[in-house]
Order: C-alpha cells, then structure tokens, then sequence
C-alpha cells in the first residue's frame, strides 16, 4: 500500500542513517497493529510490520520508524533491548503477584509489562516528536490514540480485572492511566481520565508522567525513563539493559 509523504520521508531517513533498507509488510498473525525490528547481527534490512486492514496505518509505521531512528542515533554499543534473567523475572513475578499461575505463564505476563514499561514513556516522546515536526499525521494520531484510550477502558471492567492477581491489574492500570492522563492534557479532554481517577490512579499515574519533566527527551535518555517507571512500579531489579556491541 502506497504511504503518505511523512512516512516515506521517516524511511529514507533510516535508510540514511543506518545504511540499511527499510521493508515494510503487512503480517496477517500480527495481534499487534505495529513492530518494528532492527537489522542486526548482519541482518540485510530493517523489518516493519502492520496487521492488515488496520486503521491509521502511517500513524502507526511512522511511530515505528521514529522508534528505531531513536535507536540508531545512538553509538552501537549504547543500544539497548530490555531482558530478564530467571531470577530477575522471579522479582517481577513476586511483585505482581503472579507466583499463582504456572512459571511459563507468569514469564510470559512479566515480558507483557515489561513490554509496556519500555514502550509507553518512549513512545511519549515519539508522539511528541510527530506532533511537532509531522502535523500531516496528526489527525491519524488523534484517532489512534481514541482507539487505544477505548479498549483500556475496556480493560478496567471487574469481568477483566478479577482474572489476574492485583498486583499486575494495579501496575498495567497505572501505565495506561498515565497514557490517558497525558493524552487529556494534550487534546484538552479530561474526560479521558475520568475512568482512571475514579479508580484512584491518578496519583501513580502521576509520578510515572513526572519523569517526562525531570528526564531528558534526547535518546541517550530513555533508559533513565525506563528506570524512573521501574521505581514508580515497584519493578527495580527485575529487569537489566542489554547492551552488547552488535552489527546495527
């Protein structure tokens, strides 16, 4: 499918600095709308992947390539994955409270949140670098952003919450609070909130925004943010950055 303008120019940008193609594919198994994996370990290209028929498709692969451009402005050495030895996953299974289910499933949910933990206050610096310098996306970006605030309300019903242990509900309900909380301050809505702060997350939620104001926004800075939420969350130790030299 052709792309708007911003989205070719995000790939010719990547292309540029890494030296490497861009592909970009739908995926008919994605559960996810969108991913992005860079080229390593020799790897000729670097891979993005939508799930067809979605709604906000250059919203969405721009996010994508805006992640990996975060990425590749840093050193080799300074780019980083988020992982979890077994006992370092055993922290996080304690604290949220997953020792309940079989360890295979409690791992799984623990690489959820950790997921989360990563992506969510990146991503709110790649959402302010296309407010900023690509308005041609910002009608996509508001109505993805409304998608994804419905289906985290979706999430706050007892039928959902009452499957899982509090302290996972608690930590995955505390992000997406400050998803939300963000995105009301940006799009002057406060009924985005409102769910949340019934609930009584807003003062965790919170916190975990306070760190967008006290981290610096340049890249050399997102762990320092992953960091900051880890506190926030409860979740220090259980999880380390690594960062080997590789072929990216």
């Amino acid at each position: 499918m052709p792309f708007s303008p911003e989205v070719q120019q995000l790939i010719e940008q990547v292309e540029q600095t890494s030296g490497l193609p861009v592909h970009v594919a739908e995926e008919p198994s994605m559960s996810m709308r969108a991913t992005v994996v860079a080229a390593r370990g020799g790897a000729p290209a670097h891979l993005i992947r939508f799930k067809p028929g979605i709604l906000n498709p250059d919203y969405l692969v721009a996010s994508q390539l805006l992640f990996l451009l975060r990425r590749l402005t840093l050193p080799p050495a300074e780019r980083w994955d988020l992982a979890g030895t077994p006992s370092e996953q055993d922290v996080a299974i304690k604290v949220l409270g997953l020792d309940v289910f079989p360890v295979d499933f409690a791992r799984k949910m623990v690489g959820q949140v950790s997921n989360q933990m990563r992506s969510f206050p990146v991503g709110f610096r790649v959402d302010a670098t296309i407010r900023d310098d690509f308005p041609g996306l910002a009608q996509q970006q508001h109505d993805e952003i409304l998608t994804q605030l419905a289906e985290m309300e979706k999430a706050l019903a007892p039928e959902f919450r009452g499957k899982f242990p509090r302290g996972i509900v608690d930590a995955n309900t505390t992000m997406n609070a400050a998803f939300a909380i963000h995105w009301a301050g940006v799009h002057d809505e406060p009924r985005y909130a409102i769910p949340f702060e019934a609930l009584g997350y807003r003062d965790r939620a919170e916190e975990l925004l306070s760190a967008l104001e006290v981290v610096d926004d340049a890249p050399s800075s997102d762990q320092d943010l992953v960091i900051c939420w880890a506190s926030t969350l409860g979740l220090t130790g259980s999880f380390h950055f690594h960062t080997e030299p590789r072929n990216d």
